[in-house]
C-alpha cells in the first residue's frame, strides 16, 4: 500500500514538472507589450539579445490614405522554432485584429496564446488604420520563437498620403481602373474604371482563393468612364480581388471586405 502511493506521488511529481516545462518553454504565454524598438527596450525578452536566427518580417502597403485601413502581417521563421509570440506596435494610427490569434493591449497587439509553428513558421494577421494625418508612419514588431530566442522585425514605413487626382488620356493602353471606394467597405463599394476605346469590357470580383464571386459586366462598352457598385452583403469578411479585362488588357485592384 506504502508503495503504491510512493508510486503515485512520483507520477504527479512527474506530471507536474512536465506542466511546468510546457509552460516555460514560452516566455510569454499569454501576450507581451512594450517589447519592440517603439519603446526603445534594449534586451527585449527574459534572456539574450536578438537573434538573428530568427527572422521577423512586417508586410502590407507602403501606401495608405488618411483614415484608410490596410490588411498587415507579421511572419517569424526560425530553424529552432518551439512556440510564437508577437508585439506588434504603430507609431500612431489604430492596429486591430483580423483573426482570433491576437488581443489587443495597451494599444498594441500581441498573441493571446502561445501559438504552435507549421514548417519553422507562423504569420499573425492583422489590420492598421493610418492616422488622420499625412506623412511617413511605421509600424514596429518583435517575435518570439522560444523561451530564449527572439528578434526585432525591421521597422515598416507606411506612406500616409492624400489621394491625388489622375489625368486620364486616350494613348493606346491607358486603362485605367481605380481602388474602389470606400476601402475597407461594408457591404458595399463604389468601383470606377475607365477604357480609351471601344472593348469587349469584363468585370469581375474574386475571394483570397482565386475562386470568381461575382460577375459585374461582361459587355462591349464604348470608351469613357464607368462606375459600378459592388455589394457583397451575402459575403464574409476577407480579401477580395477586382479585375478589369478590356480585351486583352487586364487591371487588378486587391480590396478589403470588413464586417
Amino acid at each position: 500500500m506504502i508503495k503504491r502511493r510512493f508510486i503515485t506521488r512520483q507520477v504527479f511529481s512527474i506530471a507536474l514538472i512536465i506542466i511546468g516545462l510546457n509552460f516555460t518553454l514560452f516566455s510569454y504565454p499569454t501576450g507581451m507589450t512594450g517589447r519592440t524598438l517603439k519603446s526603445g527596450t534594449v534586451g527585449c525578452f527574459c534572456h539574450g539579445n536578438a537573434n538573428p536566427s530568427v527572422s521577423v518580417t512586417i508586410g502590407g502597403p507602403a501606401t495608405l490614405s488618411p483614415k484608410q485601413t490596410g490588411l498587415y502581417t507579421v511572419t517569424i521563421v526560425s530553424g529552432a522554432a518551439d512556440r510564437a509570440g508577437v508585439d506588434i506596435a504603430a507609431s500612431n494610427g489604430i492596429l486591430g485584429i483580423f483573426d482570433a490569434n491576437l488581443q489587443l493591449l495597451n494599444g498594441e497587439l500581441t498573441h493571446n496564446s502561445a501559438k504552435i509553428f507549421t514548417n519553422q513558421k507562423y504569420v499573425f494577421n492583422f489590420y492598421y488604420t493610418a492616422p488622420d494625418i499625412t506623412g511617413i508612419q511605421t509600424i514596429y514588431a518583435s517575435g518570439v520563437s522560444s523561451k530564449t530566442q527572439w528578434n526585432f522585425a525591421p521597422n515598416f514605413s507606411v506612406n500616409v498620403t492624400q489621394a491625388t487626382s489622375v489625368t486620364i488620356t486616350n494613348q493606346p493602353g491607358s486603362v485605367l481602373l481605380l481602388q474602389n471606394y470606400p476601402n475597407p467597405f461594408n457591404p458595399s463599394a463604389k468601383i470606377k474604371f475607365t477604357i480609351p476605346y471601344k472593348s469587349f469590357v469584363t468585370l469581375k470580383v474574386y475571394d483570397a482563393l482565386g475562386c470568381e464571386v461575382r460577375n459585374l459586366i461582361s459587355s462591349e462598352k464604348n470608351s469613357g468612364q464607368y462606375e459600378v457598385e459592388f455589394n457583397a452583403s451575402n459575403l464574409s469578411s476577407g480579401i477580395y480581388y477586382c479585375r478589369l479585362q478590356a480585351d486583352n488588357l487586364v487591371k487588378t485592384n486587391k480590396m478589403l471586405l470588413l464586417k
